[in-house]
């Protein structure tokens, strides 16, 4: 079953789900503390876009969530946040303090939009590892560019790794988005970004891609 929003009560298996799915991430690496602050900003964010699926027990299985107002969003989530997220990811900072500027690097953030855009943003999209390959990615990307249609947007943006990540570049254009540009982060690490024009995208095409 897929649905459009979250609960308060629905982070913390959101974060667990993110970490399984993302397990060598850095931001994984702060642990579903941090996890769980992050999902708590997109409950009730009149600008977020939030899918999930649940598998026939109500556990969600898979989610895509983002905003169609990324400076303004993520302004807002570091207001809220910032001692949260400063109290969960302590013990991490403590056991390797070389990790302190990407961890503010990483609560500044603030999308990775092309300059100028007015665009909204897909910030994350995970998947229970155990379920991939059966098309729920897919349906849930679907979904979630109705939603953030709905909410406004006209055109959507992601960034992915653009080394030695070539499924997934190639499922974000197997599902109609376009690859943008490429850059170098300052760290080093090698992006993708793609758009999708969201007055592209129908009922129908959703509905088919659910099936």
């Amino acid at each position: 079953m897929i649905e459009t929003g979250i609960k308060k009560a629905d982070t913390r298996e959101l974060a667990e789900l993110h970490r399984r799915a993302f397990p060598t991430f850095f931001l994984s690496s702060l642990g579903v503390g941090f996890l769980e602050q992050f999902y708590r900003g997109f409950v009730g964010d009149p600008t977020a876009a939030v899918v999930v699926a649940r598998n026939k027990h109500g556990r969600i299985v898979g989610a895509v969530v983002g905003t169609t107002r990324p400076e303004r969003f993520f302004r807002r989530l570091l207001l809220r946040r910032l001692f949260p997220f400063m109290m969960v990811s302590a013990l991490a900072v403590l056991r390797r303090p070389s990790i302190a500027g990407r961890l503010f690097a990483a609560v500044r953030y603030r999308g990775d939009g092309p300059a100028q855009s007015e665009g909204g943003l897909l910030s994350s999209i995970c998947v229970d590892p155990d379920l991939r390959g059966g098309g729920i990615g897919r349906s849930l990307l679907a979904v979630w560019e109705l939603e953030a249609k709905s909410r406004g947007a006209s055109v959507a943006f992601l960034t992915t790794d653009a080394v030695d990540n070539e499924a997934v570049n190639q499922f974000y254009l197997r599902c109609g988005w376009e690859l943008l540009d490429d850059f170098v982060t300052s760290r080093g690490r090698r992006m993708n970004r793609y758009c999708r024009r969201l007055s592209e995208v129908n009922d129908r095409d959703a509905a088919r891609t659910m099936r």
